[in-house]
């Protein structure tokens, strides 16, 4: 047995007042499908595909040392920051210390990239950027 609590007036008249807000009647509101509350994920982009490594074992060594210099310097960083009195009287000297561990990691995806040229372009920070794309003075 289904009971069903009858509607008041004042739940019909908010749901038409809704209706009337969205634009919706009850000819239209029966036709239309629904909109899914999802979206489809985008399709990958060929700048979001990992670039191929080189087969150079020196520049491959480089690249994981650098990467290894970078999470020491990470580790280093949340230790320090895990001090309040630290962080308060070296906040900028933290900072500089992630942006460097950033700029490594940039660093080393450019090293051990097949290639270097694609890899530059992928770099998000735009200092870093400028720096490795500059044209000699000479």
């Amino acid at each position: 047995m289904n009971y069903q609590k009858p509607k008041s007036f004042w739940d019909e008249a908010a749901a038409r007042a809704r209706a009337q807000s969205l634009g919706i009647t009850r000819e239209s509101a029966a036709v239309e499908p629904r909109k899914p509350l999802r979206r489809d994920p985008l399709p990958a982009s060929p700048a979001d595909q990992p670039l191929p490594a080189t087969d150079d074992q020196l520049r491959l060594r480089l690249a994981e040392e650098l990467e290894y210099a970078r999470r020491m310097l990470d580790a280093m960083g949340e230790e320090l920051a895990s001090d309040g009195a630290v962080v308060m009287r070296h906040t900028a000297a933290l900072q500089s210390v992630d942006i460097v561990g950033q700029m490594l990691g940039h660093v080393a995806n450019v090293v051990r990239c097949s290639a270097p040229e694609d890899a530059v372009e992928r770099i998000g920070m735009a200092e870093l950027k400028a720096r490795l794309k500059r044209r000699s003075i000479l």
